[in-house]
């Protein structure tokens, strides 16, 4: 039996995976003031039964989850069962212990990329992954590609955003043709708070791919002062399956 999640990657004990890497909309900005991070919460799972019929199911989970003092949020194959990988659980073991935003995703850049180095021979591999939180007060936001090249190695880029260096950000994971197509039609995607516009990007994708990308949606908010959960959705408590 093979099986296919969408946004996640699972098969069966010595079988091949079949994978789709971006089924899931993540959107953060970043400001010297204030991060928010919005996303969707729709898992899709297809596999080929045992008598060789198409199954599907599909789910909700939380996709921006705090371990220690900051969030984290992913796409693509962040779970490979044959290779013992799922990057919750390197996130928990890299962060959940700190209440330091550098130390954290150094540790988790650093952990993904050892265990992804091992086996991007063998898998296919593509991760981007965000860390947010706050250094020294101020919001931070580190985002991180792992991509498997042509030659057997594993490619890994980081872009950061930090007080004094940038005066504004934004980072999609995941699916974004249909937001891609919305802003080069539309004059402004500025208009409005941050929060506002981030949760409007993950709702256009979603309209666009509504089986790929959907609801409930939740959004966070950081700042100097902590967090908020402006718009739930599934997070921090899990959906009900």
């Amino acid at each position: 039996m093979r099986v296919f999640v969408a946004g996640t990657f699972v098969a069966a004990i010595g079988l091949g995976l079949c994978a789709n890497a971006d089924a899931t909309t993540i959107v953060a900005i970043w400001t010297p003031a204030k991060i928010v991070i919005a996303g969707d919460s729709l898992i899709n799972m297809n596999w080929t039964g045992e008598n060789g019929a198409p199954r599907h199911q599909t789910s909700k989970d939380c996709k921006i989850r705090k371990y220690g003092s900051n969030y984290i949020s992913a796409a693509g194959n962040y779970h490979i069962q044959t290779a013992g990988f799922d990057v919750w659980d390197i996130a928990e073991r890299a962060c959940s212990s700190s209440m330091n935003f550098e130390i954290c995703a150094a540790r988790f850049k650093s952990d993904l990329r050892g265990i992804l180095g091992r086996v991007v021979g063998v898998h296919d591999i593509h991760l981007t992954v965000l860390v947010a939180g706050r250094q020294d007060g101020a919001p931070a936001l580190e985002h991180i590609t792992f991509v498997s090249q042509a030659d057997g190695r594993l490619s890994v880029r980081s872009e950061s955003f930090r007080r004094g260096k940038q005066k504004w950000g934004r980072v999609i994971l995941g699916d974004r043709d249909a937001i891609d197509r919305y802003e080069r039609g539309s004059a402004s995607t500025m208009t409005g708070s941050i929060q506002d516009q981030a949760l409007s990007l993950v709702k256009i994708e979603a309209r666009a791919m509504p089986r790929e990308v959907g609801a409930p949606f939740s959004a966070v908010t950081i700042e100097a002062s902590g967090e908020q959960w402006i718009n739930p959705g599934c997070c921090p408590a899990s959906c009900s399956k």
